[in-house]
């Protein structure tokens, strides 16, 4: 009798805990969803699939099951996971329990992927403690273990959520704890990633997840960043980034907004399709700075290129890939993307960091910078790169922007000791003998105007007429 007691006292005890018990969801969504995932398990091929709830759901991939917040990291996933059919069985609002539930109803299918990514149990916050959830993650890792043995989990812990003092954050810390502590033991890889998405003082930046416990892209992209080198060992390929997801200048990413007559969207377009109907043998990228040298592609009512640009580029074949406000990230994103497919590069003119420099640091900015060229060689491996410096800013030497710039400045010139790379500075073309700048050469102290463009291309036409081979002279 004293063991039946005992008996029963356990599966009481189990009982208790509802993160433990398989249970469905009375949402006809739900459910539809639950069925596309079934149905896309059907194949069989998917190397990868990630386990969770709204956090997992809105990455990307398939299913597509049409919610509006579908795929917010679409770019990220398609770029990090796509060539592995990854499967995405990821349903808003799900807690550990509901995650049992699909997994006993056949959302594996066929598949016996090489890693299951899990991360789970921030909607249990609400109704279990931090040991009852703690239970409920490694019921998941073990259900998938039970059903693909040959399968590598790879445990994420709980990203923070919330403010850094709430109760929410500390009830997270400690399952992450114990779940790291567990992990090893259990054939589970755990990885905590969630210092990616934190500032300084350990908040969230709004960016980062807009209230404070879903990512958006930028979320999005730290979250592959910062796991990539653990998934590709378990997946055993090499790791498709190793860059540092707490720099915000190298985490590639979009910019989603339009002021007045600028749309940074349909500019990448432009800047897509040009190639297709036009040979690009040399290309000028950047930001503002850039995009206001008026070459191809025509955009902000410009009818033809200005003066200055057909006099230095216009029989060079020269395309404008400068962007309004664009910092360093989303230059790689650019470059990711494919802007430089279809382009038979010789050269490139490349500066960019201005918009970077009361946001990073120098050292950040300079690996953003690297990370450029980094990824032009990848992408055209014989093309020569001129460097630039970041042109001086503001009217008078002690200005910040001019100070900020100097630093950076000294960081960049080292990266013109790579093969193909030109390190330049030219900001003193824009000077006058005590210093300052003049509205005649920049009328905002930042911006080139006509003559300052003339001047630009004046102190870099030595090395054009060297590298780009098949200029007129």
């Amino acid at each position: 009798m004293r063991v039946t007691l005992t008996v029963l006292g356990a599966v009481l005890g189990l009982l208790q805990n509802s993160a433990l018990v398989p249970e469905s969801r009375p949402d006809s969504w739900w459910m539809n969803r639950h069925n596309a995932m079934v149905e896309a398990a059907q194949p069989g091929d998917s190397r990868l699939v990630f386990v969770g709830d709204s956090i997992t759901h809105a990455f990307g991939g398939v299913p597509d099951t049409n919610e509006d917040f579908h795929n917010r990291g679409a770019d990220t996933w398609d770029y990090f996971f796509g060539e592995d059919k990854p499967l995405n069985l990821g349903i808003s609002g799900d807690r550990t329990q509901h995650v049992l539930w699909r997994l006993d109803h056949s959302e594996l299918g066929k598949n016996r992927p090489k890693v299951a990514v899990v991360m789970i149990g921030t909607n249990n916050l609400a109704s279990n403690t931090p040991a009852e959830i703690t239970e409920g993650v490694e019921a998941v890792c073990s259900k998938i273990q039970s059903l693909t043995p040959s399968t590598k989990v790879l445990l994420l812990g709980i990203f923070p959520r919330d403010k850094a003092n709430s109760q929410n954050r500390k009830s997270i810390a400690a399952i992450n704890k114990d779940l790291e502590e567990w992990a090893p033991h259990h054939r589970i890889k755990f990885l905590d990633i969630g210092y990616a998405f934190l500032d300084s003082a350990g908040e969230i930046p709004t960016d980062v997840m807009p209230d404070l416990l879903h990512p958006f892209a930028f979320g999005y992209r730290k979250w592959a960043m910062a796991m990539e080198p653990t998934l590709a060992q378990l997946m055993h390929r090499r790791p498709k980034t190793k860059l540092d997801p707490t720099n915000s200048a190298v985490v590639p990413v979009t910019q989603d907004r339009d002021y007045r007559t600028y749309d940074w969207k349909t500019r990448f377009a432009l800047t897509k399709q040009y190639p297709k109907d036009h040979a690009c043998r040399l290309a000028f990228i950047g930001d503002s700075i850039n995009h206001f040298y008026g070459g191809p592609p025509l955009d902000r009512g410009l009818k033809q290129p200005t003066p200055v640009w057909q006099k230095y580029y216009g029989n060079r074949d020269a395309v404008d890939l400068g962007f309004g406000w664009d910092r360093t990230e989303n230059v790689i994103w650019r470059l990711e993307q494919g802007e430089l497919d279809n382009m038979p590069l010789e050269a490139v003119s490349l500066m960019i960091g201005t918009n970077n420099l009361f946001i990073n640091t120098p050292e950040q900015i300079r690996d953003g910078v690297q990370a450029i060229i980094d990824k032009i060689h990848e992408q055209k491996p014989h093309c020569k790169i001129l460097l630039l410096a970041v042109f001086p800013r503001g009217e008078k030497p002690a200005d910040a922007g001019r100070l900020e710039a100097t630093k950076l400045n000294r960081l960049l010139e080292p990266l013109g000791h790579q093969r193909n790379v030109t390190f330049m500075d030219i900001g003193s073309v824009f000077l006058e003998p005590d210093g300052t700048i003049l509205r005649s050469t920049m009328g905002d102290f930042l911006h080139p105007t006509a003559e300052g463009y003339r001047r630009w291309a004046e102190a870099v036409e030595p090395w054009m007429k060297v590298n780009v081979k098949s200029a007129t002279p």
